[in-house]
């Protein structure tokens, strides 16, 4: 039997222990209602929603009850903010820094315009970052490098300027990071072949300049590829490349030949308005996953001996603007191997020196076929003359 000297101690710990879980409801109180305070800061900033899409943000409601908002079930917290396409017009409030269970943030394709707030760095938890498709301005802060969990930051088609921030390269998880169509200089950091886990990569529309680093060769993972600049040929050696996507950049030099052996994989080849030069690889006959091919605007010239027969999901096929064409009588034989491209429904042979007569087999090409530009080319005029 405990001796009554001691019943002072065991009624302490008895309050003590009913008061614990008093404390921890309230700091859990606490903690939602600075969420619900950050939350209705950011709807503060929001000056238009022609959709309606805020108005169940009022106290009538939970915060978790509020459309766009999804909260954990545990701690009652906000964990995905998504009013994407909602046709928003305003700004950020740095207030976002204090949502401390954000996961996701989806914005992306509204009006939101000013900067990026830093405070979005607060955000330990953040794995995916859609903004792209907006009108924000200035820098993108390098205080999102303190994000390191995100795996997806996705920045294009805004106006922001300055270079890509040094401190990214403690983005350790990054697999997909898309800034393209903004006006960004500086060039292409080396750092990101460092960030091994990435993925897909879109840098292209921006005024970066310099040369792609060779380092980027690295990034053995990259299934995804739009960047701005003289490529190095390690890019071509990337394996699991599916999207190569390169337009309007400047670019020249020639592709190596063996680009079909080593790209096996590639799904979209969009080089277009650039300043390639030489012959198109004949072993891109072995791309048989292409679904997508354009090259026009550039110097490609002689026999196009492509074998396209094995490109089963082709689509699209722009060859536009170039100089092929050799002269031969079989030339055009590559019309025949695109009568089995059951999905071919854009064909796009402008503007080339082609000479030999149109073949029987181009009515043979898919039913799905509703766009064929033949024009410009001397094979034409040959094929009316008979």
């Amino acid at each position: 039997m405990c001796r009554s000297t001691y019943s002072p101690c065991i009624i302490l710990l008895c309050i003590t222990l009913i008061q614990v879980p008093n404390f921890a409801t309230s700091l859990s109180n606490a903690f939602q209602e600075r969420d619900r305070v950050a939350l209705q800061a950011f709807k503060l900033m929001i000056t238009q929603y022609p959709e309606g899409v805020l108005n169940s943000w009022n106290d009538s409601h939970h915060f978790c009850d509020w459309e766009g908002i999804t909260c954990s079930p545990r701690h009652r917290r906000v964990t995905v903010l998504d009013l994407k396409s909602k046709g928003l017009i305003g700004s950020l409030s740095p207030q976002i820094g204090n949502l401390s269970f954000l996961r996701e943030i989806h914005l992306s394709n509204n009006t939101i315009q000013g900067k990026i707030p830093g405070e979005i760095g607060r955000l330990f938890r953040l794995e995916a970052l859609y903004l792209s498709h907006n009108s924000l301005v200035g820098e993108i802060p390098g205080n999102l490098s303190y994000c390191s969990r995100l795996i997806g930051l996705y920045l294009g088609r805004n106006k922001l300027e300055g270079s890509i921030p040094s401190e990214f390269v403690s983005l350790y998880n990054l697999k997909e990071l898309a800034i393209q169509e903004n006006n960004l200089t500086g060039g292409i950091p080396h750092f990101l072949g460092n960030i091994t886990s990435l993925e897909a990569i879109s840098l292209a529309y921006n005024s970066l300049g310099g040369n792609i680093p060779s380092s980027l060769g690295q990034l053995k993972e990259l299934k995804s590829l739009g960047l701005g600049g003289t490529i190095p040929p390690s890019i071509y050696n990337l394996s699991l490349l599916a999207n190569f996507s390169v337009p309007e950049n400047r670019l020249h030099g020639s592709l190596p030949p063996s680009l079909g052996l080593t790209l096996s994989n590639l799904q979209l080849f969009q080089i277009s308005n650039n300043f390639f030069s030489g012959s198109f690889p004949l072993a891109f006959s072995n791309a048989s996953n292409l679904q997508s091919l354009e090259i026009l605007g550039n110097n490609f010239f002689g026999k196009l001996s492509v074998n396209f027969g094995d490109m089963k999901s082709l689509a699209y096929l722009n060859v536009a603007i170039n100089n092929l064409g050799s002269g031969e009588s079989d030339e055009m034989s590559f019309i025949h191997s695109l009568a089995n491209c059951s999905n071919l429904s854009f064909l796009n042979l402008v503007a080339n020196q082609f000479k030999g007569a149109l073949p029987h087999s181009i009515g043979n090409l898919s039913s799905q076929l509703d766009r064929l530009f033949i024009g410009g080319n001397q094979f034409l005029e040959a094929y009316l003359r008979k």
